[in-house]
């Protein structure tokens, strides 16, 4: 094995075990929250049954509510988000535009943000059973749901900040925020779907479906606005 391909595979096991790590401090957060509610645990006990020192634990996450929303507010992956960013240079519609002017989104934006999505998801490895551990504590802490609400918040922005930046737009550009708003809608109904008891899809299929039909919903609609531009 080259030194290249060891430094890999060590970087890869790193994550991993980051990643495990940081999974295992949400799931008894969240269980020790349902259990017991925010204050009846301290996170040196939380940290106790985790196996980790009080400084790891800071070290993922600022506070133990943060710790139970957990992967909510997740970054986005580096090597999938790097490709998505790519792919809004070189594909730009010039064709359609009334106005004449370059086409001011690429034509895979969407392809391209469920591609992302789906990246996320799999970085996440949610489970149902990590819902539950969710909701069991959102139930003992009602409080916890404006702070899940924030994060949705919080991600739709990254989602707008991120697409403007790949259709090189201003930070602000409404059609970048639309964008990151409607795909969002998307993404929150698929992820309901997913999780319901009865659900035997994939959340890529989920998340597709809902795409498809907000497709043909605009497609087959014929609307004008008076004033609109």
């Amino acid at each position: 094995m080259t030194e290249s391909a060891k430094l890999c595979q060590a970087h890869g096991l790193r994550a991993r075990k980051r990643e495990a790590t940081r999974s295992a401090i949400t799931k008894a957060a969240r269980i020790f929250t349902a259990q017991s509610g925010l204050n009846g645990f301290t996170i040196e006990q939380l940290c106790e049954e985790v196996g980790v020192s009080r400084r790891t634990f800071f070290n993922y996450f600022p506070s133990k509510e943060d710790a139970i929303i957990g992967y909510l507010q997740d970054e986005f992956p580096a090597d999938a988000m790097a490709v998505f960013l790519a792919c809004g240079k070189a594909d730009k519609d010039p064709e359609g535009n009334p106005a004449g002017e370059p086409w001011p989104l690429s034509t895979t934006l969407v392809q391209d943000l469920f591609t992302l999505a789906c990246a996320m998801t799999e970085q996440m490895d949610f489970s149902r059973g990590h819902i539950q551990d969710l909701l069991a504590a959102m139930k003992k802490e009602p409080q916890l749901m404006i702070k899940v609400i924030g994060s949705a918040h919080a991600r739709e922005q990254e989602f707008a900040e991120l697409i403007a930046q790949r259709e090189q737009l201003p930070v602000d550009d409404p059609m970048a925020r639309m964008a990151a708003a409607l795909f969002g809608t998307c993404s929150q109904r698929a992820s309901m779907a997913f999780f319901s008891e009865d659900n035997t899809s994939s959340y890529a299929c989920l998340l597709a479906a809902n795409i498809t039909t907000a497709q043909k919903l605009f497609t087959l609609s014929h609307t004008t606005f008076e004033g609109s531009p």
